[in-house]
């Protein structure tokens, strides 16, 4: 599907200029306007083997992987085996979650959009086997139950998780057979895998970490652990993620997939959401010149990845790179082409002007089991500094401090550095008190000083 050719010079000098600035290793970039589509690759796999980078290379994609699950559960649904709002545990009735009312009400739609309310970042590793997510999903009663089901939006691995295993148990075999059989195949993704000893006899990027301070290297381990790969364990092309949005655009019609109407109920808004203004069923949904933006972003141990479509305009994206810094690079990378085959320009909202009173609310230690912060008002806004653990390297980094401008009452933006542009918001109790920093679009819990990680 993809054409590949030299890339126009004005595309090549904007994603050399923001490798270089980000210290990206390699990027690949594919388009699909109006039924043609190209794929152009920059820069090299590996910093130790110097492979250059093609628009064929294999690179992680991280959470878009959801959206492939996320059809994989709709067929489900569309073969009436599924209600979106039923009970997961009337399929699964041996389901086990913390809280007693949320194992009985939490639903596929919770699941698909991110309203489960249940902790969502557990990586642990249960193995190689096809029973590696049946035994991560049998360990669900450990996860804080931290809302109940539907209340709030907060960013869950966990939830795609239990969603994969529901296709798994339904259709009788295991998750990665289940996407390769009903949707690798009939979509013609020939080179999409979840096994590293499968991407590895094509062309493949390894990822690189870039600590503060320091020079790239390799990141170790290269996979995650299996039981994640219903959540984020897709190995694939620009091609590859061109040809998905194509389907998911109606410009690639292939029976027995997906009909075209739970295709559409899949771009709904179902939710306000933080990192988008609203989550469909699997998608994340954005405005952009009154377009409808549709997409996602993926992030693994040394990868960033992007795949976002403006359906109405039959034009896709797709941005894949093998640096932990690469969604800083792919940020301005994606604004430009908007602009430039759409002529769609990205607006922020302003900033604005919080009292002091406002800023000292805020203000103090939050955490969550992989992430810690320390907020103090600075500069009409609030100084943001961070200690983060990675749950697939286990290496703890502090990060450099950053500055946040208020642009709501209860919402902030990051102006500089690698997470310039991205936002964080605060979920208040009934009385006014911070309940939740939710940060990254996870919810944190409001915390007396931070305390060392609790040792794994």
């Amino acid at each position: 599907m993809c054409a590949t050719a030299a890339a126009q010079p004005e595309i090549a000098d904007l994603v050399h200029a923001e490798m270089e600035r980000w210290e990206v290793p390699g990027l690949a970039v594919g388009v699909l306007h109006e039924g043609r589509s190209e794929a152009w690759g920059f820069g090299v796999a590996s910093i130790e083997t110097r492979q250059p980078v093609t628009a064929d290379t294999l690179f992680q994609i991280g959470s878009i992987s959801k959206l492939f699950t996320a059809t994989l559960a709709m067929q489900l649904v569309e073969a009436g085996t599924v209600d979106l709002d039923a009970p997961i545990a009337s399929h699964l009735p041996e389901l086990r979650l913390a809280d007693a009312a949320a194992q009985g009400s939490v639903s596929l739609r919770h699941l698909l959009t991110h309203t489960a309310g249940f902790y969502g970042d557990r990586f642990d590793d249960f193995g190689l086997g096809d029973d590696a997510l049946a035994k991560a999903v049998a360990s669900f009663d450990q996860l804080r139950q931290y809302t109940a089901p539907g209340e709030l939006w907060s960013y869950c691995n966990t939830g795609f998780q239990l969603a994969g295993h529901l296709v798994e148990r339904l259709r009788g075999q295991a998750f990665e057979t289940a996407a390769r059989e009903r949707l690798f195949a009939p979509l013609g993704l020939e080179r999409c895998t979840y096994f590293a000893h499968e991407a590895i006899t094509y062309p493949a990027a390894v990822g690189h970490v870039q600590p503060p301070g320091k020079e790239n290297r390799i990141a170790r381990p290269y996979p995650i652990p299996r039981a994640m790969n219903a959540a984020g364990g897709i190995i694939g092309t620009v091609g590859d993620l061109l040809r998905f949005a194509a389907f998911h655009m109606g410009q690639l019609p292939v029976d027995g997939v997906l009909g075209a109407e739970s295709v559409r109920a899949m771009q709904q808004p179902q939710v306000e959401a933080a990192l988008a203004p609203h989550w469909g069923l699997g998608w994340m949904i954005d405005t952009i010149d009154g377009a409808r933006l549709i997409g996602h972003g993926g992030a693994t141990n040394g990868f960033n990845a992007r795949l976002v479509f403006v359906p109405e305009r039959s034009f896709a994206l797709a941005i894949l790179t093998n640096s932990g810094q690469g969604s800083a690079a792919y940020r301005p990378i994606e604004a430009a082409l908007l602009k430039r085959y759409l002529g769609l320009r990205t607006a922020e909202p302003p900033a604005i002007t919080l009292p002091a009173e406002s800023l000292a609310r805020y203000a103090g230690a939050y955490e969550r089991p992989l992430s810690q912060f320390t907020l103090t008002p600075a500069d009409g806004g609030l100084r943001v500094e961070m200690t983060v653990r990675s749950p697939l390297s286990g290496t703890e980094t502090v990060m450099p401090p950053y500055h946040a401008e208020p642009i709501g009452e209860r919402s902030f933006r990051i102006t500089h550095g690698a997470p310039a542009g991205s936002t964080f918001d605060f979920i208040l109790s009934a009385d006014g008190s911070v309940r939740f920093l939710r940060f990254g679009g996870r919810v944190s819990d409001p915390a007396p000083i931070p305390r060392p990680f609790p040792q794994s």
